[in-house]
Formats: C-alpha cells, structure tokens, sequence
C-alpha cells in the first residue's frame, strides 16, 4: 500500500495540528529559541516526515534534521520530500547517531503505539542519549484512549518519569478527541477553539523535558521544572 501523507486537509486533522504547533512553538520560545536556523533536531518514529517538515518551515535547516522510522516507505517518502534529511530506517531502540547530537529530540505519538516496558525503555534511553546536555526532550502523545483502541496505550506522567529517570518533565494537556474534534470542526473553528479549552476534554499530553546539564565536574545537574504543571498521574480514565 502506498505512503499517504498526512491529511491536513481534513478540517479537524488541521485544527488539531495546528493546536499543537502552536503548544510547540510556546515551548520552544520558552526554552530561548526564537528561529530554528542551526539548531539540530531528531525525531524517533518520525512517520512520513511530517514533524520535520514543520521544522524546516520554522527555520531548521534539513541537514541539521535527522529521524528513525520502523516502516521502510514512510521513511523513503520523508526522505524524497526533505532533501538532506538523514532519515534512517529502522527501530528507535537503536539511533545510529552520535551521543550528544542533537538540541532537541522529539517523539509524537511513539510510545503508545508500544506494548512492551523494555522497548520503551530503550527508546527513551536512546532519545536522552542523542540529546546534548541542556537539550530539549518533547514527548506528545495519548493521555487518554477510547476503551475500544487496543491498538494505543495512555501515556502518563508516571510513565515519563520511569522512562526518562534524570529528566524532570513538565505535562501540558492539549487536543480534542478525533471524533469530538471532527464534530466542533464541522460546526466551526470557534466552536474547536472553545471545547479545545476545556481541560476534560483534551485527549494528549505534550511532555516536557530538558536532559540535565553537565557540570564542571561532570556531573549532570537536575533540570529545574516550572513550579505548575498540569499533569495528572491518576488520569487514567477512558474517554468515550
């Protein structure tokens, strides 16, 4: 079956996406970047190269980009679209980068796509592994799944804190469901806008991490997270 590419032509699918690019965009401003021009950054699961692409379109550079994806024709698609991406095909539990290369590592919807502790614990590592010292580590994914889905696990962030050990992680919560959202999307954008405020009903978590950095005597300092946080360790309930 032929690579798709992303559908952001579907109302909803862009509404969301552009929801979270805009949590993105804060996050990163936030972190003291103001363009992408230099700054190196890698995505494990990267899919079709969608992620990467919004990168490039925020100032990256597709040589300073790199990405890892299990499925041989999405990552030959991202790789026809993105001239000078280093997309390698294969399994995140191994990144063949060096340690250290990267600013900002990032994982959109990866790990509740596993069903196994191990495998995420190794991709993790590899993630923190690849990110230099004060870097950026960005998780989003599933806070909360349809009880129907066996195909996704939630995402928590208990989870994050067992995957990433040294890292501390702020949790912000953003994205309607897909079904709400195609709904609101439908009625129209105002409509997406108000729900998509409504903390009940936001669907993903995006994590937020910075690797701690290293000291004059190597030792890796703790990564100081702001004092609110969102998240919520028991928010473990599905949503219809």
């Amino acid at each position: 079956m032929p690579v798709r590419p992303t559908a952001t032509l579907d109302r909803g699918t862009l509404l969301t996406f552009q929801e979270r690019e805009r949590a993105l965009v804060e996050v990163l401003r936030r972190s003291g970047y103001r363009s992408l021009e230099g700054v190196r950054i890698f995505e494990a699961g990267a899919g079709n190269g969608y992620n990467l692409l919004q990168f490039v379109q925020w100032g990256a550079y597709p040589g300073d980009l790199g990405g890892i994806e299990l499925d041989a024709e999405r990552a030959e698609y991202a790789r026809s679209h993105l001239t000078g991406l280093r997309m390698h095909t294969g399994s995140a539990e191994q990144i063949p980068e060096e340690d250290q290369s990267f600013d900002i590592c990032v994982a959109f919807r990866l790990f509740s796509s596993l069903h196994n502790e191990e495998r995420s614990e190794h991709i993790a590592a590899e993630m923190f592994r690849v990110t230099r010292a004060g870097g950026l580590l960005l998780v989003y994914d599933i806070r909360r799944k349809r009880a129907r889905n066996r195909d996704v696990q939630s995402v928590h962030p208990d989870d994050i804190h067992r995957w990433f050990p040294k890292c501390r992680a702020h949790t912000e919560h953003l994205s309607l469901g897909s079904k709400t959202g195609a709904v609101a999307a439908r009625i129209g954008t105002p409509v997406f806008g108000a729900l998509s405020l409504l903390p009940p009903l936001r669907t993903h978590s995006l994590h937020i991490m910075q690797r701690p950095a290293t000291s004059a005597f190597g030792d890796e300092e703790a990564w100081e997270a702001p004092a609110q946080t969102t998240s919520r360790a028991n928010d473990a309930q599905s949503a219809g």
